[in-house]
């Protein structure tokens, strides 16, 4: 049972599969070559059979048209010689005159029946139990006489040629045949051994250790081109499970800060009576922590729906431009309250797929982070513009900027830039609201991204696709 089941595993093998299609294709390919030598080669060796009667035919009309100027005894000499030169072909001749009578022929020549003429004509030809190939003609020499000529050899000898031709043809294909498993198995091996390589090495990968990348050989073929794909991947994998594990232990750190709170406020409040007010006051410290709490895991809620991906309302649409104007007027008072001017210099009107309280998220915290982290003077300039197939959101703040260090890092999760974007006061927050922006962006399919320069300010633009034509809004800047 063991033993059939090894067997089935090998013939479902990639390896297997390229031997047997490599010798199938190797024996289709041997067999028609070998047909075709066979047919190209026996037609020339036929041919060069024919060719030796036509030029021994030749010779024969050249001695009979001097036959007038030299006695008949030389003329029989010389087809003896003729037919002696060439005995290893069994080479035979035979003359007739125009009545169809034997007047010449060599001792050993079989004894075929009289011509029958009617041109050139090429055997086979039977006699004497024997296949013959022939080859006559009709000679006119100058004494006006008519002669008939006939050159001929056993076929015997054409078909044994041929006969030999067939055997080496059979062998080289025989050796050719079982020759080509064993190459395709050696070029297989060699085929998959980097597949071997990759499965052996993916199969050792853990989700706590994904350290180990697989080798680039650096070919550049298909091979190193996968190999170079999962490692990529694997990179992928290995900073997303960073990303979760820290992500997690920064949602743990900031949900216990509040628990803590609130269970020592609690304990406190046990450890001896207290009066309704000192009551209360306990209460509204728990109420105003659970507040907190209740922001940071909704904050959380909403990444983790964009992991899941449905974070997206691609089958709502939204008037883009109204959420920027309503925060625009919500933020007025604070701005003016920092020193800082918000403005909405340009509104065009955008209808955008998407949750109206998901974008509304986004373009609030962009605006209250471009507050939080200016300066006293500042401002604040708020754009919404369209081309053909999206609209564009900039806040542009005036604050002290971002380092380049630190820039690329604004949209992790958890990660707060306060000492680059440092104010005199303290700027409290999770670190997580450019994290949900990027979330919400990205599932409209949509980009978002930030310039800055240190000591003069940062710009933040989205940009989200149209759900239809933008229409040109003509109304005046907000200024709040």
């Amino acid at each position: 049972m063991r033993y059939g089941f090894r067997l089935r595993d090998i013939l479902y093998t990639l390896r297997f599969r390229l031997v047997l299609w490599t010798t199938l294709v190797v024996f289709v390919m041997v067999v028609a070559t070998n047909v075709a030598v066979r047919e190209v080669e026996q037609h020339a060796l036929i041919h060069s059979y024919d060719q030796f009667l036509m030029d021994s035919m030749e010779d024969v009309n050249l001695m009979v048209a001097r036959l007038e100027s030299r006695p008949a005894a030389r003329l029989a000499r010389e087809l003896s010689d003729k037919v002696k030169a060439n005995k290893n072909r069994s080479l035979f001749i035979q003359l007739y005159d125009s009545d169809r009578k034997l007047i010449w022929g060599n001792d050993d020549a079989p004894p075929l029946p009289p011509p029958i003429f009617e041109g050139d004509f090429k055997g086979p030809f039977d006699g004497d139990e024997k296949k013959h190939r022939v080859f006559e003609r009709k000679l006119f020499p100058p004494s006006g006489d008519v002669y008939i000529a006939r050159c001929g050899f056993l076929q015997s000898e054409l078909l044994e040629d041929v006969a030999v031709l067939n055997r080496a043809i059979l062998l080289a294909s025989i050796s050719i045949l079982l020759a080509a498993p064993l190459g395709a198995y050696l070029i297989a091996m060699r085929a998959t051994r980097p597949i071997s390589q990759i499965i052996a090495t993916t199969a050792h990968l853990q989700p706590s250790n994904l350290n180990e990348r697989l080798p680039i050989r650096g070919t550049g073929d298909e091979l190193d081109q996968l190999s170079a794909t999962i490692n990529s991947m694997l990179d992928r994998l290995a900073r997303h499970i960073d990303q979760n594990r820290d992500f997690v232990a920064n949602a743990a750190h900031e949900l216990r800060s509040p628990l803590a709170a609130i269970r020592s406020s609690v304990e406190v409040a046990l450890n001896r009576s207290r009066s309704p007010e000192e009551y209360a006051a306990v209460l509204a410290d728990v109420t105003e922590e659970i507040g907190r709490l209740g922001g940071l895991v909704n904050r959380l809620l909403i990444l983790a729906e964009g992991d899941a991906g449905r974070l997206a309302g691609r089958n709502q649409v939204t008037r883009l431009d109204k959420i920027v104007r309503e925060s625009v007027d919500m933020f007025g008072a604070v701005a003016e309250l920092q020193g800082v001017q918000l403005t909405a210099a340009e509104l065009t009107s955008a209808m955008v797929p998407g949750d109206e309280f998901h974008l509304r998220q986004v373009v609030r915290n962009l605006i209250d982070n471009a507050i939080k982290y200016n300066r006293n003077p500042g401002s604040v300039t708020v754009r919404l513009s369209t081309d053909k197939s999206s609209a564009i959101l900039t806040v542009e703040d005036t604050g002290v900027g971002i380092d380049r260090d630190v820039e690329p890092r604004i949209f992790e999760r958890f990660y707060r830039a306060d000492k680059a974007r440092s104010r005199e006061t303290d700027c409290a927050g999770y670190g997580l609201g450019l994290s949900i922006c990027q979330s919400i962006v990205r599932a409209l399919d949509g980009e978002i991204s930030v310039t800055s320069q240190p000591g003069v300010g940062s710009t933040f633009t989205v940009r989200l696709p149209l759900a239809f034509q933008p229409v040109a809004d003509h109304a005046p800047p907000v200024h709040a």
